[in-house]
């Protein structure tokens, strides 16, 4: 299982540029949610929620029409909803409009509802912008436990600071091509991101956080 853009041989012996594998095969024609009930989730820097619905609304949406839930009971799921809720501190919230909450709110939001669609991979655009650092803090926590349990995960953000300190693997990318790739540590080595990316002052600080 794994999701790649390498041109490699797909299932039917064919090796195709730009093609997109997942579970070997390519899936760049598939509709959207056709790639969501294939286990992927996109969670789009944008704010995707519906504003306009209370936050218990948001959730269980996933309920009524993602297929994982289809044979599966109400109480199964308002158990695991109840849970995430808690985790993320939006029990207080859960009949609130979803277009009230703050902006580290709805991120966490939008985390959960994509948690409850039971993914095996999430891919997260800018999961950091506009969010205040206690949630970051928080979605770090979340995202660290999801990858415990065995989600893939693929984060995008120009918050290099909070990336290092929980990827296990990180590729960095300048005009649209990658020129480093690696463990934390090693993206911290490398002299190329010093000088063009990272910039020395930033490098002597995170090279510090990442030697206490």
């Amino acid at each position: 299982m794994g999701l790649t853009t390498n041109p490699k041989p797909t299932t039917d012996g064919n090796t195709r540029e730009n093609s997109i594998l997942w579970d070997e095969k390519i899936i760049n024609k598939l509709a959207p949610h056709e790639r969501v009930a294939s286990g992927i989730a996109y969670l789009p820097q944008t704010s995707a929620l519906f504003h306009e619905l209370s936050v218990y609304k948001n959730l269980w949406i996933v309920f009524e029409c993602h297929p994982t839930w289809r044979k599966k009971t109400k109480e199964a799921f308002i158990t695991e909803l109840e849970h995430w809720l808690e985790l993320t501190q939006l029990t207080k919230t859960k009949d609130q409009l979803a277009g009230s909450l703050s902006g580290g709110q709805k991120r966490k939001l939008e985390i959960v509802r994509s948690i409850l669609m039971h993914p095996r991979f999430l891919i997260c655009d800018e999961p950091f912008a506009g969010v205040d650092p206690k949630s970051i803090y928080e979605l770090k926590k979340i995202f660290s436990i999801l990858s415990s349990q065995g989600m893939g995960i693929v984060i995008s953000d120009h918050h290099v600071d909070q990336l290092l300190s929980i990827a296990n693997y990180v590729y960095v990318i300048l005009q649209g091509a990658v020129v480093a790739s690696g463990t934390a540590q090693e993206i911290l080595n490398n002299q190329q991101t010093r000088e063009h990316y990272l910039g020395f002052q930033f490098h002597q600080e995170m090279s510090e956080k990442f030697n206490e």
